[in-house]
């Protein structure tokens, strides 16, 4: 655990103006995408079709966004310094989308059945992605792949996240700048923690 946090400072302390940049970039575009949405004056019924629509935009940037911001720690893991176009750099977008929808649908669901469920689906799902992007497998696969490993080293990863969880939140209190910093940290560490337990390449 404390591994992993020390990695994922290192590599970001090493790279911060793009880590910080990439990050910016992203809020932006969550911003403008929201406002887009509700800068409308429309009827109910309208209101109803547009959030729809909304919502199912915002799901989709999320998820791509989620993968860019990956490819940029798996990079990392690859000992290569991410620029901006370096976490651009995957094309199965569509498995992306896919593969995220499948994991929203599972939380959300176990959510609903008293909050517990969708926490462990969160838990047991949560390298989906990352196996879509690392591996270039389908959704299905990289589903399965996320459970395996995390099914596996249940307290190694359960403290990890604790840890994560932790920093992310100071890094919130302090009026949300701080998730410049803490954002990245946690993700290259989870990434390094997913490439050591799978045993990839990780770059000193």
């Amino acid at each position: 655990m404390g591994a992993a946090i020390t990695y994922g400072w290192n590599k970001f302390k090493d790279n911060a103006l793009v880590w910080i940049g990439i990050s910016l970039i992203a809020f932006v575009i969550a911003g403008l995408i929201q406002g887009a949405f509700n800068g409308f004056d429309y009827t109910n019924t309208e209101f109803n079709a547009l959030s729809i629509v909304g919502g199912l935009v915002t799901a989709v940037v999320g998820y791509i966004i989620q993968a860019a911001f990956l490819r940029g720690a798996l990079s990392e893991l690859d000992g290569i310094k991410p620029a901006f176009g370096t976490f651009f750099q995957f094309t199965n977008i569509g498995a992306v989308v896919l593969g995220g929808f499948l994991v929203a649908v599972a939380t959300y669901v176990g959510l609903a059945l008293c909050i517990i469920p969708g926490i462990i689906a969160a838990f047991l799902l949560y390298y989906t992605l990352t196996f879509i992007v690392d591996k270039n497998q389908d959704a299905i696969s990289g589903i399965k792949s996320s459970y395996a490993l995390t099914s596996s080293n249940v307290g190694t990863l359960i403290l990890l996240a604790l840890a994560l969880i932790g920093i992310n939140i100071v890094g919130a209190l302090l009026c949300g700048i701080g998730l410049l910093v803490t954002a990245p940290v946690a993700l290259i560490a989870s990434t390094y923690a997913y490439r050591v337990l799978t045993g990839g390449p990780v770059a000193a």
